[in-house]
């Protein structure tokens, strides 16, 4: 076995198009309390955070026991949308999991989302990760790394033997803080957003085993 011995994996974005679910909840939930919230907002200032660091950036100046409310009703809001519409897992997701499956990588999933453990299951890839870390199982929100220190230790696996893949700002810092190879996985093209990524692609398909390792020697030889 080469360098990399396990691949962790956020989720919304990255293993399915649950942000366009997510996004559409933020938004009516902040108008209803009179914030104006946009697409950018949500990429840059909401997404991968725990849900109560996602209203904060926003409602920076409502109470806490307010802002426990709006989280309550942002989950109500989502899960009416996962309800109504047809998730499916993004075609090149399964191809990669399945092309590391077979060279004998162990995957994990490591999301803030509380959500994880039902959106794995309706999309129908549960089975295919050896553990599931979710937003019940750490403390602190990316982009500190103790999700991911978190998959890896359940995982029996040293972190730098990790590749860690993630669509968020603050997903991929964790990433890199955690001392993992980070890709990016930026599905709306906009790369310069995952800069800090040690590598970034628009869809799983157009990475390989061969390319992990490839990019973990190099980052490794740097380091």
């Amino acid at each position: 076995m080469g360098k990399v011995k396990a691949a962790i994996f956020d989720m919304d974005g990255v293993l399915t198009d649950t942000v366009k679910l997510h996004f559409k909840a933020w938004k009516k939930m902040f108008e209803n309390h009179g914030y104006k919230f946009e697409y950018e907002d949500y990429k840059w200032k909401v997404d991968g955070k725990p849900r109560i660091d996602g209203i904060r950036s926003i409602a920076y100046d409502v109470p806490e026991d307010k802002l426990i409310e709006m989280a309550e009703e942002k989950q109500k809001i989502f899960l009416e949308f996962v309800e109504q519409e047809n998730l499916e897992a993004f075609e090149d997701s399964i191809w990669f999991l399945n092309h590391l499956k077979q060279n004998n990588i162990r995957l994990a999933i490591a999301s803030s989302s509380k959500n994880t453990t039902k959106i794995l299951t309706k999309i129908g890839i549960y089975n295919m990760f050896d553990i599931v870390v979710t937003g019940y199982d750490f403390k602190k929100g990316k982009p500190d790394p103790e999700i991911f220190l978190t998959a890896a230790q359940r995982l029996n696996v040293n972190p730098k033997e990790c590749a860690v893949f993630e669509d968020a700002i603050d997903g991929v810092k964790a990433g890199i803080r955690a001392g993992m190879l980070t890709i990016g996985v930026c599905r709306d093209g906009q790369f310069d957003r995952l800069k800090e990524a040690h590598y970034v692609v628009d869809r799983l398909d157009k990475i390989s085993l061969e390319l992990l390792e490839n990019l973990h020697e190099k980052l490794f030889k740097i380091i």
